[in-house]
């Protein structure tokens, strides 16, 4: 879990592929009950409200499927019901939750970089929310947490072994 931009996509799918297991990201399960081909037009078309309940249907029918490494969208720890899911659910050992970290700035230069398909939350542009979603939201993440990778001062390839340290029982040898 953590901001748009962390690298939960890219480095949750090497992750899952390193280990030979099933990639989920959440905010494609996500837009499969909209019409709409963008998460930005489904956003301004049926406001987040709607997209916070179908994410929400998502995760429940998410955590019934066979282990794999999920990318929560950005926003899944903010949803009261979707907490209390994956706290259950780590409760009964069931997940292990990873927060990838990343400061305000670097999250705001990498989406310069490359903003893709991403609504504003507050209205104001997409770049410049990220201080203010990132101040709302990181309780939720520090909170739900099993660990934390700092992925702003690490490179994809060493987030990715550092996430499979964390998803591997201790002991375990490192796949290749």
């Amino acid at each position: 879990m953590g901001m748009r931009a962390c690298g939960k996509t890219t480095i949750g799918a090497m992750t899952a592929k390193r280990l030979e297991r099933r990639f989920v990201d959440l905010d494609d399960r996500t837009r499969r009950g909209f019409r709409e081909p963008s998460i930005r037009e489904i956003w301004m078309n049926h406001g987040e409200a709607a997209w916070r309940r179908a994410e929400l249907a998502a995760l429940r029918i998410v955590l019934t499927e066979d282990p794999s490494i999920v990318a929560l969208g950005g926003g899944t720890p903010i949803i009261p019901q979707a907490r209390a899911l994956l706290e259950g659910e780590r409760s009964a050992n069931a997940i292990r939750i990873v927060y990838l970290r990343c400061s305000a700035g670097e999250l705001q230069r990498r989406l310069a970089d490359q903003a893709g398909d991403r609504a504003s939350l507050t209205g104001g542009g997409v770049i410049d929310e990220v201080p203010e979603l990132l101040a709302k939201r990181e309780p939720a993440y520090l909170a739900l947490a099993d660990a934390q990778i700092d992925t702003g001062t690490l490179s994809v390839e060493q987030a990715v072994e550092e996430l499979i340290k964390l998803c591997l029982p201790p002991g375990s040898p490192s796949p290749r």
